[in-house]
Parts: C-alpha cells; sequence; structure tokens
C-alpha cells in the first residue's frame, strides 16, 4: 500500500503542490457531491477554505457509515475533506457574511449546493457575489436544476437514481428495480461541478469575465445514461425488463453476474459460442445461432434472452472463479471476479490507488489516493480533513483582520 505520512502537523504547515496550487475555492458545500468537488480541487493543489456554521456545520460530520466512527469522527466527513482548511462563520450574521465577502474578493471560486433560493436568502447567491468580485466563477450544484416542478424536492442520490429512469435498467421483470448500492450520482455531479470550475477559470483567463455554472444531480444521472436514453428518445424503443436477473436491460446476454463454486463471476460483452466452447454447453452453442434475425421482433428476442441466463449459470456453477477467469479469457470472453472489500484490500493492483495518513483524532486514516494523477507532482501532500473552524484565525488574518477584531468575531458568534 502507498503510504504518505504527514505525522500529526497542523494542515497549514504543508506547502501547496499540484497543477492548481495559487487557486483559492472558497467551498460553501455539504453532504457528497460539493465537499468531494472541491476535494478533487484541493488534491490538485488548490487553496480550498470550507465555511461551515458554527453551529451548524456539515452534517457529515456526525454522519458515520454503518456507525462507524474514528476517534470521535465520522469518516464520510474525513474522506470527504481533506487537504481543506476550516473556517467557521455564521452567514446569517451581517458580521459573518461581511467575512465571507472579504474573502470572496480574494477568491478564484466558489462553490456551493444549498437548496434553491437559500443562498439568495443568506446574501451569497451569484448576483450578490458577482457584484463584490465581478470575474468570479461561482458554481452551483442542485438536484433538480433550478426550474420544474421538483425544485424544492430533495436531491438525494437514491431518489434521483429512482427519478431518472436508472434503477429500471437491470434485473428481471417481476423483481425490484436495481439502485446503485454506491452514491453514484452525487460522484458523478461532483466531477461536473469540477470541470465546471476550470472550465469557467479558463475562459476568465482568456476574456477576463467571471460566470455563473449550474450543474444537477438529475442532469448527472441522465449523463450516465446518454446511450441508453438517446437510444429511447431517437426510436421510442424501450429495453423491457425479462425474466431473468440481467445487470442491464440494454446489453445483449449474458451481460451480468453469475454464481460459481465459491464465489461469483461478471460477464460482460462476450460471445455466447464463446464461452459454450469453454464450459462444453451443447445448449448454449444451439442458443447463440437462434436469435431471431428480425429486429423487429422484440417479443421473440426478449423470449431468446429469457432463456439463456439459466443456461449460462449451470454452466458456470460448478467452475472455480479464478479458473473460469482465466478459461473464459484465454478465449477472448470479458469476465472478472466479483469482489468483496477484503479482496480489493488485499489485490496488489489496488495497492497505489490507496493513501494513508495521520488524522490528529481519528488516527492512522486510510483512504482513496487522488485519482488524477500529474508528473509535476508525482507524490502530492496529504492532509487530514480539518477541525471546525481550525483555520478561523489563520484565514482572518491573511485577510487583514487585527488580532482584537478576530477576538470580537469570536465573541460576537460571527466566527468560531
Amino acid at each position: 500500500m502507498t503510504e504518505t505520512t504527514t505525522g500529526t502537523r497542523e494542515p497549514e504547515a504543508a506547502m501547496a503542490t499540484g497543477p492548481l496550487a495559487g487557486l483559492r475555492i472558497v467551498d460553501l458545500t455539504l453532504a457528497m457531491a460539493g465537499p468531494l468537488s472541491t476535494q478533487r480541487l484541493a488534491d490538485m493543489g488548490a487553496e480550498v477554505i470550507k465555511i461551515e456554521g458554527p453551529e451548524r456545520p456539515d452534517f457529515t460530520r456526525n454522519s458515520p457509515m454503518a456507525d462507524i466512527y474514528l476517534g470521535g469522527e465520522a469518516i464520510p466527513y474525513l474522506t470527504l475533506n481533506r487537504n481543506k482548511k476550516s473556517l467557521a462563520l455564521d452567514l446569517k450574521s451581517d458580521t459573518g457574511r461581511e467575512v465571507l465577502y472579504r474573502l470572496v474578493r480574494t477568491a478564484d471560486a466558489v462553490v456551493q449546493n444549498f437548496r434553491p433560493g437559500v443562498a439568495g436568502r443568506l446574501g451569497i447567491d451569484h448576483e450578490t457575489l458577482a457584484g463584490i468580485k465581478p470575474d468570479l466563477v461561482y458554481v452551483s450544484i442542485s438536484g433538480y436544476g433550478d426550474e420544474g416542478p421538483m425544485v424544492a424536492r430533495p436531491g438525494q442520490d437514491l431518489l434521483v437514481q429512482a427519478f431518472s429512469g436508472l434503477t429500471w435498467n437491470a434485473g428481471a421483470e417481476d423483481a425490484l428495480p436495481h439502485p446503485s448500492p454506491v452514491y453514484m450520482i452525487d460522484v458523478m455531479a461532483s466531477h461536473l461541478a469540477s470541470e465546471g470550475v476550470l472550465a469557467g477559470i479558463l475562459q476568465r483567463l482568456r476574456t477576463g469575465r467571471g460566470c455563473e455554472v449550474k450543474v444537477s444531480l438529475l442532469g448527472a444521472a441522465l449523463e450516465v445514461q446518454i446511450q441508453e436514453l438517446s437510444t429511447y428518445l431517437t426510436t421510442g424503443r424501450h429495453a423491457p425488463r425479462g425474466s431473468q436477473p440481467y445487470a442491464s436491460t440494454w446489453m445483449e446476454p449474458p451481460y451480468g453476474i453469475y454464481r460459481t463454486s465459491d464465489g461469483w463471476l461478471a460477464i460482460a460483452q462476450s460471445s455466447l459460442t464463446a464461452i459454450a466452447e469453454v464450459v462444453g454447453s451443447e445448449e448454449l452453442a444451439r442458443l447463440a445461432k437462434e436469435k431471431p434475425s428480425d429486429p423487429e421482433d422484440r417479443d421473440g428476442i426478449n423470449a431468446w434472452r429469457d432463456r439463456i441466463y439459466p443456461v449460462v449459470a449451470e454452466a458456470i456453477a460448478g467452475w472455480h472463479t479464478n479458473d473460469a477467469v482465466e478459461a473464459l479469457f484465454a478465449a477472448g470472453v470479458w469476465s472478472g471476479p466479483v469482489n468483496d472489500y477484503a479482496a480489493v484490500r488485499d489485490h496488489p493492483q489496488f495497492s497505489s490507488y490507496f493513501v494513508s495518513y495521520e488524522h490528529p483524532r481519528a488516527g492512522l486514516m486510510t483512504t482513496t489516493a487522488p485519482a488524477i494523477r500529474f508528473s509535476t507532482d508525482p507524490a502530492p501532500t496529504i492532509t487530514g480533513a480539518p477541525h471546525l473552524g481550525q483555520h478561523t484565525p489563520e484565514i482572518l488574518s491573511d485577510l487583514g483582520y487585527s488580532p482584537a477584531e478576530r477576538d470580537e468575531l469570536v465573541r460576537s458568534g460571527a466566527a468560531a
């Protein structure tokens, strides 16, 4: 496992490296999509200053996965806010907003994911902040966009998966729709937001103008389905759910997951004839030749699809997973094992994809390494997620507040 050790140093002790060093991002986000987006920018070297309310910080600080804490710290917060600084401000107070306004004058971009209307009520919307810094790049992440009947609804990953049609694209006809077990839409939206920040800054370098960038979880969910949706929207043809639990209703069988004698096996786009030769199944070889030739024969094609899964499942059931993978690979069949997290941890392929560091409260923290690598910054410094308000004195000082003014901000509750 690749290990970067920063000991118990405070994050500000490390010099910024990476291609975005020198950029300052104001992070007004919470939950996952926004914090992951700004963390990605911080991993690339940007100075990311996370603003949290002294009394109501990002709720992921107290939202553990499976009720697991490390040294009193919730892992979701630790893993979505590394390499950032924390400035605790009450944005409902006039003095707290004035601190934010002064910070925005020094920033390159602001990223926020408040529900529609909240930023305006707080006086931190695009129009207000662009009036303070005209060349600001302002990125908003919403659940469903800023118009339409769903605007006020909660933009939560599972709900957006279901609403966007994504969960209907796998599984059997009479079974439950298949949601992703991870927050895949949040992750996709986080990438869109990061790209929006970078594109906005590049545009500003060329034109001198700032801009507002809008992305949504719903837009991310639709982009994930771009091939399937485009097929349906253009032709009106929907891929029906059959009687068998394929991984995708849109893909040619045997696309899916099958039980082996010691685990599970995933089979992707593959030749039925090749699989039949490997497993010695005359029935599967026959089925490969029996696909209806008329693309308009939807009933016939669906009936043919439903016959394949149980035949492949029976043929694979007696194999050891690794033996099946090797035999199928030799025949040009795309397949692979279904790993649990223990297998992921121990497999050498993943060694460079994890990073460990010491967190002052949580102790040794192991997480995913930055997903984008740069030859100019091959070993970026990793600093742990900050304590609430950890960098308030440093940032206020940087903004020109005197010690007496800093003390008064804290005393009044505008900062913490």
